[in-house]
């Protein structure tokens, strides 16, 4: 009798509590993830949520910076990172990746102040300060337009900066950049950059390369069902 209320026990609470999964990101890029009424929103959140539910995980969330994403996968504090970014070489020496969930063309706002009449395109950068966001993909983009680059916690700080007239500009996702532009006045969006490889993907720990492949066949489902179409439909609309 013991026995078999042990293993009642053991069933019911392998079916009350499931299989948690814990998931990073950085809610600071409007609409792939942000904070609305104090709660997680976006793309990349209610993707993951279904992606979750799709193969039976309980997502828990971590919101923290950036740059700090990746050592945190690496150090077993989360199982994945989802936070519209893009599997470089560079990153992939040090985590795995699905394939990427998002993968319409992508281009990077650069973003002045609207005095500044010393920048008239992308061009222009050379010599410059530039801000972006710690480990982010618009540090390449800077360098490659040969501009000197300051990093920042996160990008607010880099286009309040701008305003200020202490750095000369900032390079952004555009999609988030317009939504910065809708609440800063006096900033411009004076030219883009055109990403010749976009595309998000999960990263996952290296030897976690099942689960990577797990979140390409939910993916796969969710296109199937529609539901993916759906959340896209939602945050970009027309893509």
């Amino acid at each position: 009798m013991k026995k078999i209320i042990l293993g009642l026990f053991i069933v019911i609470c392998s079916f009350s509590f499931g299989k948690t999964l814990l998931v990073g990101t950085n809610a600071e890029f409007v609409p792939y993830e942000y904070i609305e009424d104090g709660k997680l929103v976006g793309f990349d959140i209610e993707l993951m949520d279904a992606i979750g539910k799709e193969l039976g995980y309980e997502v828990k969330w971590s919101n923290m910076n950036f740059e700090g994403l990746l050592p945190a996968l690496q150090m077993n504090k989360i199982d994945a990172v989802i936070a519209g970014m893009s599997a470089t070489a560079e990153r992939k020496k040090a985590v795995g990746f699905s394939k990427p969930y998002l993968n319409f063309s992508s281009a990077h706002s650069v973003i002045i102040n609207e005095n500044n009449k010393a920048i008239l395109n992308k061009e222009d950068l050379k010599g410059k300060t530039i801000g972006v966001q710690i480990g982010t993909i618009q540090e390449q983009f800077a360098k490659e337009l040969g501009a000197n680059v300051k990093f920042y916690n996160n990008f607010l700080g880099a286009f309040l900066d701008t305003k200020e007239n202490k750095i000369d500009g900032v390079i952004i996702d555009q999609t988030s950049g317009k939504e910065y532009l809708k609440n800063l006045q006096g900033l411009v969006e004076i030219d883009t950059i055109i990403d010749n490889e976009p595309g998000s993907s999960i990263a996952v720990r290296k030897n976690d390369q099942k689960l990577a492949d797990s979140f390409d066949g939910a993916i796969e489902k969710l296109k199937e069902n529609g539901k993916y179409n759906e959340i896209k439909e939602k945050y970009f609309p027309g893509k």
